[in-house]
């Protein structure tokens, strides 16, 4: 066996996408499996060239390497070997602590010892997987790979990703083999020889067939041409039902799982079968797994070529119609029309030349910070960029940092939109999938100012003040004028440095602070308490959209019950409402003031509320 080795080369491969865990690839077509003969590596040596991915919390590694480097070939030639820690088989596990065990003494603590542990040669096997000989697609495959969250439609699949798996994919030999029976013919656990609705059930190898707790078949159809869930069509219905119904019976008839004693129920009715599988603990993860496909696949072919939309918010294809000044029209009803003439960031004319009154102090007005505000607009900016003055529609979204963005796959819409607004510190690196990469507006505060705000924001990003009080003005002004820090007069130490270019940062007009809390919230303007009440950066961001934008969407918005104490209210940390106490925030009336825009059609949203 292990002469003729070299000479075979079976190719096998298993394309699997689990992340850790890729199936293996065997070598010898139409040999035995599982013998316990003495055999060798396909190939002479082993000289390590990368290690291409390592896993240690699934005890696996996978090795590049060059080998039959001594057969002449100065080269070699490339091989991949997969290292993985085999499972304890339960019954042999009491043989590793028989006798006298070899052992290391890692350190002792009163009753507490930690061990080495060398067992015997017959219980330390590594399950070792060969692809030889190696090409560059599959080293590829097997290096860690960074994953994407996308939304595909159909025309993607058929334009894009079908066209790539044409030219990229690898060989799939090794699953006509099995269909043909020339390798692996005695691992088949059970075969429907129709060639159109016909399948093949057979043992995954990343299971070792020792124990039921990690059980893994995969079934593979006579039908050709199926690539995908992609490719399913309802005539495909008769072989998924075969798969799902003969399946079931097969697996719980090889493996001698108990039937109970409901006699009269059919056995190819799927309830009977998943009520005997839940039976066993073992088997409800099988069982929920198996529903779980069916479902997706019935759900794909029901959707058609919207079968991805199983899971996402349902938010159409298509772009909705964007009328110029909608949004100003609906904003004129809840502001009036006097906020169409200002200025949404403020300007240094109206500062310098001219010295505009101001009714009210910070957050709603100016008065008695306008001098400290005019060294700032000194160095500042306060236009509109061009190429959102530009567009002749503005679709803009205002993406909140609700913890109902996580597991949102909304990434990719909210990259759509032409105006992206994001709020304080909230980050977009590791979160893409969720919540996109684009930004062209973060609001903030020198308190949510993030430390580094190259990382969370594009070059072109404007970055927009909301000032609350007058130490708010002079911490941009030393930032910006490299002028003594500031450490004093704020509730929690905002950046001491921070690399921004000053034309990217614009002083949001007060004004807007002022007609959120009067129009939106019915705040007092004029209030006596230290702590002022007024709107979140949140709720101020929409009220901006609504004078920038002509179609205003929001995402991520709304904070949990006050009842629910241990929910998150953001999509990037571990606080809950708690944090919010002192703030100076009225959720619950917030919450109002989005419903009733929510309503009226002034603004949408893409998550639930």
């Amino acid at each position: 066996m292990a002469d003729t080795a070299p000479q075979l080369k079976r190719k096998r491969e298993q394309e699997a996408e689990e992340e850790e865990t890729p199936s293996t690839e065997e070598k010898e077509a139409g040999v035995g499996n599982g013998t316990s003969a003495p055999v060798r590596l396909p190939f002479s040596g082993f000289r390590v060239q990368k290690v291409l991915r390592e896993s240690a919390r699934d005890k696996i590694i996978f090795l590049h390497g060059k080998v039959n480097e001594d057969s002449g070939d100065t080269h070699g030639e490339d091989a991949v070997v997969i290292l993985e820690k085999t499972p304890f088989q339960v019954e042999h596990a009491a043989q590793l602590l028989t006798g006298s065990p070899e052992l290391k003494l890692q350190f002792s603590n009163d009753i507490y010892s930690t061990y080495n542990l060398f067992p015997p040669r017959h219980l330390s096997d590594i399950k070792t997987t060969v692809v030889y000989p190696a090409t560059e697609k599959h080293l590829q495959k097997y290096m860690r790979q960074d994953l994407r969250l996308i939304r595909e439609t159909g025309d993607d699949y058929r334009t894009i990703t079908l066209p790539y798996l044409e030219s990229q994919s690898l060989s799939i030999q090794w699953v006509y083999n099995i269909l043909d029976k020339k390798a692996e013919a005695d691992r088949i656990v059970f075969e429907n020889p129709d060639p159109s609705d016909g399948f093949v059930l057979i043992p995954d190898l990343k299971w070792n067939q020792q124990q039921l707790d990690d059980l893994y078949l995969i079934a593979i159809c006579h039908r050709r041409g199926i690539r995908s869930l992609r490719d399913l069509t309802p005539e495909h219905l008769p072989l998924l039902r075969n798969i799902l119904r003969e399946g079931q019976e097969a697996i719980l008839k090889r493996y001698q799982v108990a039937r109970g004693s409901r006699d009269d129920t059919s056995p190819q009715e799927p309830c009977y079968l998943l009520r005997n599988m839940t039976s066993k603990s073992h088997w409800k993860l099988l069982a929920l797994a198996l529903i779980l496909v069916v479902v997706m696949v019935w759900y794909s072919i029901s959707r058609e070529d919207k079968y991805i939309e199983f899971f996402y918010f349902p938010i159409s294809e298509k772009k909705e119609p964007c009328f110029q000044g909608e949004a100003e029209r609906q904003a004129s009803k809840i502001f009036g029309n006097r906020s169409r003439e200002q200025p949404i960031f403020l300007q240094l004319k109206d500062y310098f030349w001219v010295k505009t009154p101001s009714t009210y102090e910070l957050p709603f007005g100016t008065k008695g910070s306008e001098d400290l505000l005019l060294r700032v607009l000194a160095i500042t900016s306060y236009s509109i960029p061009e190429s959102i003055k530009s567009l002749e529609c503005r679709r803009c979204v205002v993406v909140g940092n609700g913890h109902r963005l996580r597991n949102s796959s909304l990434g990719g819409v909210i990259n759509k939109y032409d105006v992206v607004i994001r709020l304080n510190n909230a980050p977009v690196a590791g979160y893409e999938g969720d919540v996109g990469s684009k930004t062209t507006i973060r609001l903030f505060y020198p308190e949510s100012a993030h430390f580094d705000p190259k990382i969370e924001n594009n070059p072109d990003t404007l970055l927009v003040l909301v000032a609350f009080k007058a130490m708010d003005f002079h911490w941009i002004e030393t930032i910006l004028s490299d002028k003594k820090r500031v450490r004093k007069g704020f509730w929690k130490q905002p950046p001491l440095i921070w690399d921004v270019n000053p034309k990217q940062v614009r002083i949001l007009n007060p004004f807007f602070m002022e007609i959120a809390a009067d129009k939106l919230l019915s705040l007092p303007i004029q209030q006596p308490r230290k702590i002022k009440q007024k709107p979140t950066t949140g709720l101020l961001a929409i009220t901006l959209a609504l004078h920038l934008c002509d179609l205003v969407h929001i995402a991520g918005f709304g904070y949990p019950d006050a009842s629910n104490k241990k929910q998150t209210i953001h999509y990037y940390e571990q606080i809950t409402l708690k944090s919010m106490a002192g703030s100076g925030h009225n959720v619950s009336q917030e919450a109002i003031a989005i419903k009733r825009m929510l309503e009226m059609g002034a603004v949408k949203n893409l998550t639930y509320f």
